[in-house]
């Protein structure tokens, strides 16, 4: 019986510092459990908004990220809370990055380090700081375009997504109006860029795909900002005692022969006597 007891302990030790837990701790089983990681469903984090005082309200947000969607899914939920542009946000914190290591606009939410109860920090960058995306097949232009343009259409789908679930009265509509608006500068900025492009025959046809890439992405746009307008009232049927008052259309005799005779004759013609 105390051999099965050793062994059972000796079991439980492995298995905690497996999970990075101290095995001397009270509590460091359960401490283990907490971080267990998150590669599927939901997962419950708590953001730190850098810069804000420790009593201030909205400096700690409980989100939750979609493990499994893009990370510009939840840039979008943290820009509907905060107003920090998704491209100025830097967020890390992330177990599976380095210290300090801001997370990527293209990373798997997967490869995360993802557990319940994740602190991340959140700093709003200045213009020109952006985040660049981490995926890009070389370092030539057309590539970082490339890649850039990925990522922008991950954030459009999130917004997309989001705009199918508001209201067409609410603040949140007004903040995703706002946020096409900064999307469709931004595109624009790398349609720009494309334009700046030279090269061979091969930059060239490069260059073209990346423009209708583009031109996609801002049709995109304006439907999803069309489809946030309050939609327009049905035209009123006609009142019908307003209809009898109005007055007739010129050339239009309504008398009989008293008001004027028949409205068909021709100008100037006299009456027969006898």
């Amino acid at each position: 019986m105390n051999s099965l007891l050793k062994k059972a302990e000796e079991m439980r030790d492995k298995v905690i510092n497996f999970m990075g837990a101290d095995p001397t701790s009270p509590t460091g089983n359960s401490e283990a459990v907490k971080r267990v990681p998150v590669t599927s469903g939901y997962c419950e984090v708590l953001v730190t908004v850098d810069g804000l005082p420790k009593d201030a309200p909205g400096r700690l947000l409980q989100l939750y990220i979609d493990v499994g969607a893009t990370v510009a899914a939840f840039q979008t939920q943290v820009y509907m809370v905060t107003t920090f542009q998704p491209a100025r946000q830097k967020i890390t914190g992330f177990p599976a990055l380095e210290e300090g290591e801001a997370v990527a606009p293209d990373a798997d939410t997967r490869k995360l380090g993802l557990y319940k109860g994740c602190r991340l920090l959140l700093t709003h960058l200045p213009p020109g700081q952006e985040i660049p995306p981490s995926h890009s097949l070389t370092t030539h232009p057309v590539d970082k375009i490339g890649a850039q343009a990925a990522v922008a259409s991950e954030r459009i789908d999130a917004v997309e997504a989001m705009a199918m679930v508001q209201s067409h009265k609410n603040q949140s509509n007004e903040r995703l109006a706002k946020l096409c608006m900064f999307y469709e500068e931004g595109t624009m900025k790398l349609l720009l860029k494309v334009d700046e492009l030279d090269g061979d025959a091969a930059v060239r046809a490069a260059r073209k795909v990346l423009v209708q890439k583009l031109n996609h992405l801002l049709d995109r746009l304006e439907k999803i900002k069309a489809s946030m307008l309050p939609p327009k009232a049905p035209a009123a049927a006609p009142d019908a005692a307003a209809a009898a008052a109005a007055p007739p259309p010129a050339g239009v005799s309504v008398g009989g022969d008293d008001a004027g005779g028949f409205a068909g004759a021709a100008p100037g013609a006299a009456g027969v006597d006898g």
